[in-house]
């Protein structure tokens, strides 16, 4: 009975030792497995924090702003640099300021968003009557240039013939004024000469009254016919006509001589020109 039971016990203890090396080892094996897995657990980790921090991160970059395009900037920048330099070249001169760059500015979109910028702009270029509407502004200012010439000739020869005009009459109420001093003088030649002929008159009859009296005498006794003829100068009557001046009454002749209203004696002579009295 033992030698059965030997051979039966001994083929069953070699195969368990087997197996349970075998099992070492294959827990050895699953051991190493969670450690690989660690490390890779680690990396996904960091990967997905570096992917957290960039969708952070990202809604805090701003937005890029639009800009326009080139052709169309150096327009807008023109625009600045005109008004600029034609305020500048006003206040070298001494003068106001040309216009209000603020509301030029505002006008032109020289500051404004693109879009607007963009609109302005493409008004200019696309706009292909510009060239004809300043040729005929051109034309317009030629035009406009010639009328005010001659509209300049028109008035310097009315200027001109009403100058000459005015020499004239000048001229004419010149020898108008000379003649008339030139009467008036001859006038109070006249009557200075008229005085003093009537003054030597009254003398001679004044002395010569006695001699005519006994000559009167004489030729009425001794009855001669050889009587002297007395000749009794008149004095010629003067055209004259009532005449005021300064309140006061005058008489006066075509030569414009002036006689006092009462005595009928030459005062004077009335200038024409001057409206005054030259006295005798």
């Amino acid at each position: 009975m033992s030698s059965q039971n030997t051979p039966v016990s001994s083929p069953k203890k070699a195969p368990v030792k087997k197996t349970t090396k075998k099992v070492v080892k294959k827990t050895e094996v699953t051991e190493k497995v969670p450690a690989k897995a660690k490390k890779v657990s680690k990396k996904n980790a960091e990967k997905a924090e570096k992917a957290e921090k960039v969708e952070v991160e990202a809604p805090a970059k701003k937005a890029r702003v639009p800009s326009l395009a080139a052709k169309y900037n150096k327009y807008i920048q023109f625009s600045f640099y005109m008004i600029r330099a034609m305020n500048a070249k006003c206040l070298e001169n001494n003068e106001d300021v040309l216009i209000d760059e603020e509301k030029f500015f505002e006008k032109a979109h020289v500051f404004d968003i693109v879009d607007n910028q963009q609109g302005f702009v493409s008004e200019f270029l696309e706009n292909k009557g510009i060239a004809k509407e300043m040729r005929a502004h051109v034309a317009d200012q030629k035009k406009a240039a010639k009328v005010a010439e001659k509209e300049a000739v028109k008035a310097a020869k009315v200027a001109e013939k009403l100058a000459e005009k005015e020499a004239a009459k000048a001229v004419k109420a010149a020898e108008k004024a000379s003649k008339g001093a030139e009467k008036a003088s001859k006038g109070a030649n006249a009557n200075k000469t008229k005085k003093a002929t009537k003054n030597t008159t009254s003398k001679k009859g004044s002395v010569d009254e006695t001699d005519l009296v006994t000559s009167l005498v004489t030729l009425a006794t001794t009855g001669n016919q050889n009587e002297p003829s007395i000749v009794e100068e008149e004095e010629p009557e003067l055209d004259v006509r009532p005449f005021n001046h300064d309140g006061v009454n005058y008489l006066i002749d075509d030569n414009n001589n002036l006689y006092d209203s009462s005595t009928h004696e030459m005062v004077g002579s009335f200038d024409v020109v001057n409206r005054t009295i030259i006295r005798v």
